[in-house]
């Protein structure tokens, strides 16, 4: 599980329990609020006439909205009228235009369930809204059933204290005028108060029996509860009274065609109605039991009934030492008193299974501490089974293939560990799991699948099973309860494996990082095309594999016309709809060779390997042609065009970038001259002559000194405390300015420079340091952190160069960190881990740079002798908008930790960033935040408190 829900969980363990009473509502919106990261929380109560709705609370943006009633009609909140969750995760203002409170809050999703009293009576709805999209909703849902559920209980618990003191006040008054209802009333009193201060159903249940035996003058008074088992018997639960070994002798029945189930007890259950029986004497019900009853003195029997809702779960029994009829008043008292009792019983129950949920969620949260996935799953199982009161319980992963499949993570029978073993998910119960996404067989699982080998050798007679899906709803295994007896409270049991599953299947997740984190970082999750970083990768193949005399490589550079006008005039939705269908127009006029893909927005490429002008011109005609006709969406039409930019490895660049930025020059002259395409000529390329004119300068300014170093701090993420710095290369030209580390990086590695200037930077580095430290102020801590380019990583001696130059500076590698790019690392594998393990030998810490932009095998990477990943700025800086970025970096911290590695993000601009990725379990990050790069008297000043020389 993901370190978000855990702490998920676990706010909401603690908001639950914390919550008050008068304020109880405005709490519960406010903490949902902060705890789903949602803009706005609504918590409202569904009027009687059903429809109109009037909020509890309301929490917007940071502070409290006045109270106000609306119609549901025509808003998202109508469906919960229909007892069903309701979510929009995107264009839910496009959904309800004429919802003016939600077109007021300008909300983009909406995730809304309904909230029920104890007896599944519709009260009200709790729901968050956002004004982002929200893709994965799972777990969001799970936490608004929990907060509706309680907040049912809350507010039916009000209404059932303010209904309780009606009743109190109205029975004191005819108590006064009807002296012969007297002892009902009084009763009935007692009965409110008790079920008022409940805290167990059982010794609620012995408090009723005593005192209808003490104050109602009862001779025996018990409660019995309705089973479905074979003989539908009426077990009893408790009493007070006379009782004299009655119940062990005599026993009851609410089967109509039973003899013995035509007592009061059995009428009663059945019909949901009180019975009264005079005189249990004559009645021939009470035949075969008549020497008990006339030797305990019972004569007269009034059985009130327990309802849920519409059913009857038991009958109150109250025994009477006389023969008479019970007046109406008095019938009705009664009535009211076990409807009371009902309610309460229901009350109780719902509290108690919400505190039973929260010891759920910290169990979960305890078992998060399992390092390894078997251990994980193992305490998960025996967690489960026993909150759930299970005689058996398995966790399982689905096989991919026909048919179907799983094998079991983790099993306990009886609180005995099961080894793992396969099964064919065929004929069984977890088959229907998977389909419906949960399966209960509350009794006579043995019938309903017969010949299971398990059910049979565990006598197993009930059943509870859950798909486990991932984020985007796909099944990935299932969680199942066996039981030997029927069982009882089925809707708990599911309410509660839901948790369970939802932490089941995170840990599911958890564990594919490898395969999702390439998914999400090399491929466009709308179009399914390569990305940018994919495409780069298969670009540098490419022109590696492309001969520089005699070979053509064709790079096209797509840019859609005016499509942001769909973004802005249909909405995101639409315009997302209308790329799949360009993607798979580009997709399928591909010639042989070539190869697509999606750049970002509404930018796409196109690489065709040993291509001449000829063939290049045609693949341009034929994906000019594909737009010929207008896209259809739903009933709607767009005329499309395209802008097209060609150029040609080697004739018009020296490597992928270049070639790639020549084709973007292309395409924009194509735009701007509103033609179809153009091809790169000598006229573009007035870059290329600034490209060498650069080399050249800075050829000279490394001769001459004209380079200058940075620093940029790294900070604890919690306490803004100094932890190191990085290094960073500036180049002020006298003629050009001020030129971008991104253009003259690019020269310096291309002219075969970057050597040279990376053993600069380090020598520097080091004099910079070792002067802070004979000037005194604070102690530098940690590490100066320096890039090594991937060429570098070409050098077998590399470790001994840079451990000559720390050393000459009178320092130790200890003190300095070495932060190199994925690229370098893949580029030639085995010398890279060669090279890795001789620098961290000599006491450097090494650190892979803007990790997740390139693709890093887990196999090589646990043999890099790396310390710590850099999270990539790029992911950073949209994590808390795009949900893509944000499992992005989910997952790399998590893998990170996985393999003991230490985490440093790039770019922190916001403390809601670091706020994130705090709590994700990155502690350390660098960015604007806390400070940009810095001249070195200037970072002196700021963070070591050195005054200037």
């Amino acid at each position: 599980m993901s370190t978000d829900a855990q702490d998920a969980f676990q706010r909401l363990a603690d908001s639950l329990s914390q919550a008050g009473q008068r304020d109880f509502f405005p709490h519960l919106a406010k903490q949902l609020a902060e705890l789903l990261a949602a803009d706005h929380v609504i918590v409202a109560r569904v009027l009687p006439d059903g429809r109109r709705a009037t909020t509890l609370a309301a929490w917007s943006r940071g502070g409290w909205m006045p109270d106000f009633e609306y119609d549901l009609a025509g808003t998202p909140c109508e469906g919960t009228l229909h007892h069903l969750p309701c979510q929009f995760p995107t264009g839910v203002c496009q959904r309800f235009p004429d919802d003016r409170e939600l077109q007021a809050l300008g909300a983009e999703a909406y995730l809304g369930v309904p909230m029920f009293a104890p007896n599944r009576v519709l009260l009200g709805l709790v729901a968050a809204l956002y004004d982002r999209p929200q893709a994965n909703t799972g777990l969001t849902l799970e936490i608004l059933r929990i907060a509706a559920s309680r907040a049912g209980a809350e507010l039916a618990r009000q209404e059932a204290a303010r209904a309780l003191s009606r009743t109190t006040r109205e029975l004191t008054s005819t108590s006064r005028r009807l002296s012969g209802t007297h002892r009902a009333l009084t009763l009935l009193r007692l009965v409110n108060r008790a079920v008022i201060r409940a805290e167990q159903e059982s010794s609620l249940l012995e408090e009723i029996c005593r005192l209808a035996c003490r104050e109602g003058g009862y001779r025996l008074a018990w409660v019995g509860y309705a089973l479905h088992d074979e003989q539908c018997r009426v077990v009893p639960q408790a009493f007070a009274g006379h009782e004299e070994g009655y119940l062990d002798e005599v026993w009851f029945s609410w089967d109509a065609a039973s003899p013995d189930g035509q007592a009061p007890p059995g009428r009663c259950i059945r019909s949901g109605e009180p019975v009264v029986l005079a005189d249990l004497q004559m009645d021939p019900a009470y035949a075969k039991w008549g020497a008990q009853t006339r030797r305990r003195g019972y004569r007269g029997e009034i059985a009130l009934p327990l309802r849920d809702g519409a059913e009857t779960f038991g009958a109150l029994m109250l025994l009477k030492a006389s023969v008479g009829a019970v007046g109406d008043e008095e019938r009705g008292l009664l009535a009211e008193l076990a409807d009371n009792l009902s309610f309460g019983l229901q009350a109780l129950r719902v509290r108690l299974e919400q505190e039973r949920t929260q010891r759920v969620v910290l169990d979960i949260a305890e078992a998060l501490t399992a390092r390894s996935d078997q251990d994980f799953f193992v305490q998960l199982t025996r967690r489960m089974v026993d909150a759930l009161g299970a005689d058996a319980g398995f966790i399982s992963r689905l096989e991919e293939g026909q048919p179907q499949a799983a094998v079991t993570l983790a099993g306990l029978v009886d609180g005995e560990p099961v080894p793992a073993f396969r099964y064919d998910l065929a004929g069984k119960p977890c088959e229907l799991a998977c389909k419906r996404q949960e399966v209960v067989i509350e009794d006579g699982l043995g019938e309903t699948f017969p010949g299971l080998a398990l059910v049979d050798a565990l006598g197993a007679r009930a059943y509870v099973g859950r798909r486990l899906d991932d984020a985007g709803g796909w099944p990935l295994g299932t969680a199942f309860l066996l039981y030997r007896h029927p069982l009882v409270d089925s809707a708990m049991v599911s309410h509660l494996l839901r948790i369970f599953a939802a932490g089941a299947a995170a840990e599911l997740e958890r564990n594919r990082s490898e395969a999702h984190i390439r998914h999400l970082a090399y491929y466009d999750s709308g179009t399914g095309l390569p990305n940018r970083a994919c495409f780069m990768e298969r670009l540098d193949q490419a022109i590696a594999r492309t001969p520089r005399e005699g070979g053509s490589l064709a790079l096209l550079f797509l840019d859609l016309n005016r499509f942001k006008e769909i973004n802005d005039s249909q909405g995101h939705d639409v315009g997302d709809r209308v790329l799949v269908e360009v993607a798979r127009r580009f997709r399928d006029c591909l010639v042989e060779g070539a190869s697509l893909a999606r750049l970002g927005g509404d930018e796409f490429v196109v690489m065709i390997e040993d291509s001449d002008h000829a063939r290049t011109l045609a693949m341009v005609e034929a994906l000019t042609q594909a737009l010929s006709t207008p896209v259809a969406i739903d009933e709607q039409r767009f005329a499309l065009e395209v802008s097209i930019g060609v150029a040609f490895y080697p004739e018009h660049a020296d490597g992928p970038r270049e070639l790639l930025k020549h084709t973007d020059i292309a395409m924009y002259r194509a735009k701007q001259g509103g033609v179809g395409y153009r091809f790169f000529d000598a006229e573009m390329g007035r870059a290329m002559a600034r490209r060498l004119s650069l080399a050249s300068r800075l050829a000279a300014a490394l001769d001459a000194g004209g380079l200058s170093l940075h620093y940029q701090p790294s900070v604890d993420l919690a306490s803004g405390e100094l932890l190191g710095a990085e290094v960073l290369c500036r180049w002020h030209d006298p003629v050009l300015g001020w030129v971008s580390p991104a253009e003259f990086i690019p020269v310096a590695e291309e002219r075969g420079m970057i050597a040279r200037l990376g053993q600069w930077v380090l020598a520097t580095a080091c004099a910079q340091l070792a002067a802070w430290r004979r000037a005194g102020g604070r102690p530098f801590p940690g590490r100066l952190n320096i890039n090594v380019a991937a060429q570098q990583l070409e050098d077998e001696r590399l470790a001994e160069r840079l451990g000559d130059i720390v050393r000459t500076a009178g320092l130790t590698p200890a003190v300095i960190g070495l932060e190199l790019t994925e690229s370098g690392f893949m580029a030639d594998p085995e010398q890279a881990v060669a090279i890795t393990r001789a620098l961290r030998c000599d006491g450097f810490a090494l650190s892979i740079d803007d990790f997740g932009t390139g693709y890093s095998s887990l196999a090589y990477l646990k043999r890099f002798a790396v310390d710590t990943v850099k999270i990539d700025m790029s992911f950073v800086r949209d994590m808390l908008r795009d949900d893509n970025d944000h499992a992005i970096v989910t997952t790399i911290i998590a893998m990170a930790e996985s393999l003991g590695l230490g985490t440093v993000a790039e770019g922190v601009e916001s403390r809601a960033q670091a706020e994130a990725l705090l709590a994700l379990g990155c502690r350390r990050g660098q960015g604007f935040l806390f400070d940009r790069a810095l001249p070195a008297d200037a970072f002196a000043r700021r963070w070591l408190a050195i005054a200037p020389a």
